[in-house]
Parts: structure tokens; C-alpha cells; sequence
């Protein structure tokens, strides 16, 4: 068996040790002073614990091998995500008892410090391996973003407590925090015939019990959707599904770039977030544009549906930042695809930021759009009223706001409701 590698910091002395080393300095002054072979002797001892203490956590074997696994795979910010540690040793020698903590990376924190009791090693004929130490933790999940979480970190401290020593064991984990994902209300959207010369009004209404199918839970999805007696047959989370799919593409656009990071533009990436699941729920393909970095790899064009674009969804926008894609051309490409393939000019939602360059970036596409909807954050300003202007149906809000209190108004700002 492979003995696992471990990081170490250098040996230090405690507080503890540190004032046996003063006082052995200070005895060793004292001795030509009172010429006494006792202060000699008690400054060797006084030096000798402490300098035998750094060795001991220096040259201490150990042998850990960690894995660590969590409960979620993956949560939304604020959820309860459980961490479990798999510890064994894998050293000849029983482990002492040590402080632990699971490092991660910021802005999460890190674990609290708690204690690892000894373990048994494998030197022992009796043991054929060694049993596992299990360890659980809830993980901080106030922030969106990939997280390395790890690596398992120990603070050796010698029989004495006069010297201490980090040693980092195994690698890290990513666990991936999804933004917050509100159920949102339905809303009236005028959405043309096929051959686009009548225009008719669908409601964004459920379908009846015959048309609804379950499907498996997804990160993002409403708990009041929950089917349950689906979920009793399959012993699973199941949630309902409406099955009413059709051509109609709709667009919504991040616009990443006009905001700071901060509270604005979490509340605009959980934004963007519901809207999207709750329209691929009532049947829309959806286009997100805006929110990946240029050159990331994530795919512009591509059209999320449900069920499965859900998860696809919020994953990609937890990696979201705010160095998103902003040029105007990217912006209006999206909604010349999204056109080509619905019977009727797409609806665009976006969010924008109302301190710089929004209302310049998505102005000119309201002509493009049959329904130009802006949530606009952040404190008054000109970009609302430059955009109502334009052509858009805009709404004033702030990170503060309630999402679906805004979304209800959406209708009555349109006069659809």
C-alpha cells in the first residue's frame, strides 16, 4: 500500500515554549552572575523540552489518506451542503489526538476547528486495515462559484504543548454553489400563429393532470412541484413536468458587464436564473446570453430546454462573473437566432445595471424582440427611461427587491395581466 504524501509547515514553538526559551536565555545570563551550577542546570533543562518538542512534531511520522465527499453534489447558495471526510491511517504508529480543519478556498470559510481522536495504525498483525474515521461538517454556501474545498489540514502539537506543526493531507474537491432560484408566477405573453398574421394570446397556465409527466429533481427546481406519488414509485424525488414544448425561443440576457461584483449582481445572476428555469417549465427554448467570460468555452448559441437544460442552466451561471461577454453584436446575434427558429419575433428578458453603458449595449433590441423586458438595478437613473424609450418594458428594482413580486407586475406593466 502506497503511503499517502502530506504538505508540512515548518515546526513552531507555542506560547508555551516560547517562554521556556526565554526563561532558558534569561538562566543562562544568570549563571556567570550567581555562579551556580543549579541555574546551569536548570536552563539546559528549560532549553532541551522545548528544542525536543520541535523535533518530535518535526520528525513525527504520518500517514493519512483522505477522501472527502458531499451531500449535495451540489447546492444553492444558502442550502445545506454536508461534507463527510473518510480519515485513515495508514502509518505503523497509533495517531495522536489533533486539531483539524478543512481548508477552502475564498471567499468561503474554512471549517470550524475541531478534534481528531488517535487512530490505530496498520503495524499490528491483528489489523488487516485500518478502520475509517468518518468526519461531518456543514460547508459555507453564502457565496455562488466553484469551490476548491480542501485540503485537510492537522496541527500537530508534541506531549508537551510547547511546539506545533500544520501538516495538509489529501487534495481538493470542487463543489459547485448554483445561484438562488426563485418559482416564479405565469404571465400573458401575445405569441403570433404560425404563419405570423394573427396574433393570439397564450397563457402561461398549467396544463391539465393528463398532460403532466414527472421527471427527476434538479437543482433549481420549486419543492411545490414535487410529484408525490412519483416519488413513491420510483423512491426518488420527482417533480412535475409540464408537457407542452413548443417552437417558441426566448432570450435573456445577463448584461455581466454593467455591474460590480457585490450584492447587485448575485441578485441579477438569480434573476436571470429563474426566469430562465421557469420559462424552459412552460415550454420555452432558452438563450443566455452575457454572462460567460470570452473564450470560457460555454456556449452562447445554444438553446437550453427542459427538463435537463435546467441543471445545465444553473451551472453555468454559477460560474457566471462580471467580466461577461459585452458587445452589442453578441447581444443582437443571439436574438437573430432565436428569431429564426420561433413563428414570431423571440421575447427578450434582460437584466441591466443602472450606473453605466446598459441601456447603450440592448437599446436596439427592442425592434428585434415581441417582448423587451428590462429589469434595471440599482439605484434612479437615465438607463430606465432611455430604455422605455427604446421601446422596452422596463422595471426599476434592487438587490433588495423581492423577484417574484416584481415578476407578478411584469403583466400590469404590459397591460396583459
Amino acid at each position: 500500500m502506497s503511503v499517502p504524501r502530506s504538505r508540512s509547515r515548518l515546526p513552531r514553538p507555542t506560547v508555551r515554549g516560547s517562554g521556556l526559551l526565554i526563561a532558558a536565555v534569561v538562566a543562562f545570563v544568570l549563571v556567570p552572575i550567581v555562579r551556580r551550577q543549579e541555574v546551569a542546570y536548570l536552563a539546559c533543562f528549560l532549553l532541551a523540552v522545548p528544542v525536543f518538542s520541535l523535533l518530535w512534531v518535526a520528525f513525527r511520522p504520518f500517514a493519512l489518506s483522505v477522501r472527502r465527499r458531499f451531500t449535495p453534489e451540489s447546492g444553492t447558495v444558502g442550502e445545506t451542503v454536508e461534507a463527510t471526510i473518510f480519515v485513515q491511517n495508514q502509518g505503523s504508529f497509533r495517531t495522536p489526538a489533533t486539531v483539524w480543519v478543512d481548508r477552502a478556498s475564498a471567499p468561503l470559510s474554512s471549517s470550524e476547528p475541531a478534534t481528531l481522536p488517535p487512530l490505530p495504525g496498520t503495524g499490528s498483525a491483528l489489523i488487516d486495515d485500518a478502520p475509517i474515521e468518518r468526519i461531518r461538517y456543514r460547508i459555507d454556501t453564502s457565496r455562488r462559484g466553484a469551490h476548491e474545498i480542501g485540503p485537510f489540514e492537522l496541527s500537530v502539537t508534541d506531549p508537551f504543548g510547547c511546539a506545533t506543526r500544520k501538516r495538509e493531507f489529501g487534495g481538493t474537491d470542487t463543489l459547485l454553489v448554483t445561484p438562488m432560484v426563485f418559482e416564479l408566477a405565469r404571465i400573458d405573453l401575445r405569441l403570433a400563429t404560425g404563419d405570423g398574421a394573427e396574433q393570439v394570446s397564450r397563457r402561461l397556465v398549467g396544463a391539465g393532470e393528463q398532460d403532466v409527466i414527472a421527471r427527476k429533481y434538479l437543482p433549481g427546481d420549486s419543492m411545490r412541484r414535487v410529484h408525490w406519488p412519483a416519488t413513491a414509485k420510483h423512491g426518488e424525488l420527482m417533480v412535475r413536468q409540464d408537457d407542452q414544448r413548443n417552437d417558441q425561443d426566448a432570450v435573456l440576457l445577463l448584461d455581466a458587464a454593467s455591474f460590480q461584483e457585490g450584492p447587485a449582481f448575485e441578485w441579477a445572476v438569480s434573476a436571470i436564473a429563474s426566469a430562465a428555469l421557469h420559462l424552459m417549465n412552460e415550454g420555452f427554448g432558452v438563450r443566455l446570453v452575457g454572462h460567460a467570460r470570452p473564450g470560457s468555452g460555454l456556449p452562447g448559441d445554444e438553446v437550453f430546454t427542459a427538463p435537463f437544460g435546467a441543471s445545465r442552466v444553473v451551472r453555468d451561471l454559477a460560474l457566471a462573473t462580471t467580466a461577461g461577454v459585452h458587445d452589442p453584436a453578441d447581444f443582437r446575434l443571439a436574438v437573430d437566432e432565436a428569431a429564426l427558429t420561433s413563428p414570431d419575433a423571440p421575447p427578450v428578458f434582460a437584466v441591466v445595471s443602472a450606473t453605466a453603458g446598459g441601456a447603450d449595449r440592448i437599446r436596439p433590441l427592442a425592434g428585434m424582440s415581441s417582448h423587451p423586458i428590462a429589469f434595471v438595478v440599482g439605484e434612479p437613473s437615465g438607463t430606465a427611461a432611455e430604455l422605455r424609450q427604446a421601446g422596452w418594458t422596463t422595471v426599476e428594482c434592487s438587490w433588495t427587491d423581492h423577484l417574484p413580486s416584481l415578476w407578478k407586475a411584469i403583466g400590469d406593466a404590459r397591460g396583459i395581466g
